[in-house]
C-alpha cells in the first residue's frame, strides 16, 4: 500500500516593490497581485525576504489589510479573500496584464 504525505510549507505575505519582486523566486510563489498603480505586488510565498513594504502575519492579516485599503488593490470598493490568496486564483491571470 502506498501512502501519499502532503505537507504545506510555511508561506510568508508581503507587500513587495516592483524591483524587489523581480528578483525574489517567482518558483516559491503561489500568489501575487499587481497594485493599482502597479508600483507594489502582494505576494504569497515560501521564500523569506528581508526588504518588504510590509510583513503580513497570516493570510487572514494580508486580506484584511487589502480590504481597509481596497483602493491600492482592487478599486472596487472589496479586497481580497483569504481563499484566493490561499489557492493563488490571480497568479497567472495577473502576469499576463504585465
Amino acid at each position: 500500500m502506498e501512502v501519499l504525505i502532503l505537507t504545506r510549507f510555511n508561506m510568508n505575505y508581503y507587500i513587495l516593490t516592483k524591483e524587489v519582486y523581480d528578483t525574489i523566486d517567482k518558483d516559491q510563489i503561489s500568489y501575487m497581485h499587481k497594485s493599482q498603480d502597479r508600483a507594489t505586488r502582494l505576494v504569497a510565498t515560501t521564500e523569506t525576504i528581508a526588504t518588504t513594504v510590509k510583513t503580513f502575519q497570516s493570510v487572514a492579516t494580508c486580506s484584511s489589510y487589502t480590504f481597509t485599503n481596497h483602493s491600492d488593490w482592487t478599486g472596487d470598493g472589496f479586497g481580497i479573500d483569504e481563499e484566493d490568496i490561499e489557492k493563488g486564483r490571480y497568479l497567472k491571470i495577473d502576469e499576463l496584464l504585465t
